[in-house]
C-alpha cells in the first residue's frame, strides 16, 4: 500500500517535472527568439545610423567641398558626380563593401534601400508600401518602423525604417527646378527625375532589412542547448527525489512489516502460531458481546492432550514440541466460519464457536477433533499418538463471561480426563 502511494507521488511528481519542461521549453524558445529579433533590431539600428551618418556627410562635408570648390574657381560649375555628390550612390556602395567583409565573416548580411517616390535611380522607387510609410512619415504620424516581414520565398526578415532629413534650400539645388541644376546632372538624368521636390517635405526613407534564419538558427541552438540542460537536470532531480521516495517507502514498509510481525507475536504462540491466550481472550469476548446482540450461542472447547507429559519426560522436550506443531497444524485444517483455537498453556487449548444450533452440533465437533487430530503422528522416525480430552461450556446456557465460561469448560475438561480420558463432557 506504502510503495502505491508513493509510485502514485512520483507519477504526479514526474507530471509536475514534465509540465515545468514544456513550460521552460517554451520560455527558453521565445526568449531566444526574442533575443534574436532584439540582436536582428540592434544590427538595424547601427546600419541605419550608418546611413545617417553617410547621408549627412554627404550633405554637410561632400558636396560643401565641391561647391567651395567650384566658387574657388578649382571645379567647374557644371560638375556632377553621384560618386562624390550622390547620398544613394555612396550608401549603396558602402553596404555593398560592408556585406563583402560580414559575408567573410561569417555575419548576416544586411539589405539597405533609399525608398522615393520620385527618385533619380530606378532601383530606389518606392513600392507601394514604402510610400504609405513616405505619407505617414511627411504627415509626421510616424518617424520610426519596425516589423518582422516575409519574402516570396517565406523566409523572415526584420524591416526597419526611418526618414531621410528634410528638403532644404540648399537640397533645391538638385531636386528643385531642372535649370538650378548642375548641367552634368541633366546629362545623367535626362527624364528630370528627381526634382520639382518642395522645401520642408520628406521625400525619401532610409530602410534595412536583416534575414533573420542565421539569428534564428543561432538562437534555436542556444534554446537547444538551454533545453537539454533544464531536461538533464529535472531529470536528476527527480531520480534522486526518486531514490530517497522509494528508501523511504522500504523503511516504512519495513517498519510496518516488522510491526504487524510484532503485533502478530504479541497476539499468537511463537511454537505453533496458533492464537495465544490474550488474543483468544479478545476475540471471546467480542463474540460473547455479539452474541448478546444477535441471540446467537456461544460455546467453548476446552482441550488438553492426553499423555504428553509422558512424551516431554521419557522422549525429550523437542519431540514434544514437534508433536505441539502436528497438532496444531491439525487443528488449523479442521476450523470452520466463526471459529478459533488458541493455545493458552503448555498442552492446552480452547476453541470458540459463534452462532452453533443446537447440543448435538457441538457433541460432532468435539468428536470430529478427536478422531482426526489424535492419530498416531511420525516424529523423527518415532511414532507417536496422543488423546485429548474436552470440556464443553455454551453462552448463554451456562454463564454470561468469559471468566466463567472459560473456568467451567476447564473443570468440564478435568472431569472428563478423570472418568472418561479422550472424550468430551459438558458442564453439569
Amino acid at each position: 500500500m506504502i510503495i502505491k502511494k508513493n509510485y502514485s507521488i512520483l507519477s504526479i511528481l514526474a507530471a509536475t517535472f514534465v509540465l515545468i519542461f514544456i513550460l521552460l521549453s517554451l520560455f527558453f524558445n521565445r526568449y531566444t527568439q526574442e533575443y534574436a529579433i532584439q540582436e536582428a533590431r540592434k544590427l538595424a539600428q547601427d546600419s541605419l545610423l550608418t546611413e545617417r551618418a553617410i547621408h549627412k556627410y554627404i550633405h554637410t562635408v561632400s558636396r560643401p567641398e565641391i561647391f567651395r570648390l567650384k566658387d574657388e574657381g578649382l571645379l567647374y560649375s557644371d560638375y556632377f558626380s553621384p560618386k562624390t555628390m550622390s547620398f544613394t550612390y555612396a550608401a549603396r556602395g558602402i553596404m555593398g563593401f560592408l556585406n563583402e567583409e560580414r559575408k567573410k565573416a561569417g555575419l548576416t548580411e544586411v539589405y539597405f534601400k533609399l525608398a522615393a517616390s520620385n527618385p533619380r535611380n530606378h532601383l530606389n522607387k518606392a513600392d507601394e508600401q514604402e510610400r504609405q510609410l513616405l505619407l505617414k512619415m511627411n504627415n509626421k504620424k510616424i518617424n520610426y518602423v519596425s516589423d518582422i516581414a516575409q519574402n516570396a520565398k517565406g523566409d523572415k526578415f526584420l524591416y526597419v525604417a526611418i526618414p531621410t532629413q528634410v528638403m532644404t534650400k540648399k537640397c533645391l539645388s538638385c531636386h528643385g527646378d531642372p535649370a538650378d541644376a548642375p548641367k552634368e546632372m541633366l546629362k545623367l538624368y535626362p527624364d528630370r527625375s528627381g526634382f520639382y521636390e518642395k522645401e520642408g517635405e520628406i521625400r525619401a526613407l532610409i530602410s534595412i532589412r536583416v534575414p533573420l534564419k542565421k539569428h534564428m538558427e543561432s538562437a534555436k541552438k542556444v534554446s537547444t542547448i538551454f533545453i537539454m540542460s533544464t531536461f538533464f537536470a529535472l531529470l536528476i532531480i527527480y531520480l534522486i527525489i526518486c531514490y530517497f521516495v522509494l528508501r523511504m517507502a522500504e523503511q516504512q514498509a519495513l517498519i510496518i512489516e516488522k510491526s504487524l510481525e510484532l503485533e502478530h507475536m504479541a497476539g499468537h504462540d511463537v511454537l505453533t502460531g496458533l492464537p495465544n491466550r490474550r488474543y483468544f481472550r479478545n476475540y471471546a469476548e467480542d463474540k460473547l458481546v455479539q452474541g448478546e446482540r444477535s441471540n446467537d450461542q456461544v460455546a467453548f472447547l476446552y482441550i488438553d492432550l492426553d499423555g504428553f507429559k509422558k512424551i516431554n519426560d521419557e522422549i525429550s522436550h523437542q519431540v514434544g514440541d514437534l508433536v505441539l506443531i502436528a497438532i496444531a497444524d491439525c487443528f488449523r485444517t479442521f476450523l470452520r466460519k466463526n471459529e478459533l483455537i488458541a493455545r493458552i498453556g503448555g498442552d492446552e487449548f480452547c476453541m470458540v464457536i459463534f452462532g452453533y444450533h443446537d447440543k448435538s452440533e457441538l457433541e460432532k465437533t468435539a468428536q470430529r477433533l478427536i478422531n482426526k487430530c489424535t492419530q498416531a503422528i511420525d516424529v523423527e522416525g518415532i511414532v507417536i499418538q496422543v488423546g485429548m480430552s474436552i470440556g464443553i461450556a455454551s453462552y448463554p446456557d451456562n454463564s454470561k463471561t468469559y471468566d466463567e465460561l472459560i473456568s467451567m469448560a476447564d473443570e468440564a475438561m478435568y472431569r472428563v480426563k478423570k472418568y472418561h480420558k479422550g472424550s468430551y463432557g459438558f458442564v453439569i
